[in-house]
């Protein structure tokens, strides 16, 4: 259905300009080919995922369970952490600074 504009479109320049339909439907194809083997190895990955017994609340359990054990994600997490509150405290220390800056124009 996605693609449909693109042969659309082709199918009605050769009528108009061969060259331009012939231009227009190289990635016409292309992209109708990228959508069949996407629409495989999606269809492949459900076929495994469901074979092996998975369902929707078996990968968020997974997810909730699973990911905060492993020791490279509870660094990453730490590490962003530690690095937005330092950011955050530069910028109220730029932001408030103990000496007033006053912008007056030159001309009172």
């Amino acid at each position: 259905m996605f693609c449909s504009g693109g042969w659309i479109a082709a199918i009605s320049f050769f009528g108009t300009n061969v060259g331009s339909a012939v231009v227009m439907l190289i990635p016409t194809v292309l992209f109708t080919a990228m959508s069949v083997f996407s629409f495989v190895a999606l269809s492949m990955v459900h076929k495994f995922y469901r074979g092996s017994g998975g369902s929707l609340s078996k990968a968020q359990e997974e997810w909730t369970t699973g990911a905060w054990k492993n020791p490279h994600v509870q660094q990453g997490v730490q590490n962003v952490a530690v690095g937005a509150a330092q950011g955050a405290m530069m910028q109220h220390e730029t932001q408030y600074s103990a000496t007033p800056n006053y912008n007056y124009p030159n001309d009172m």
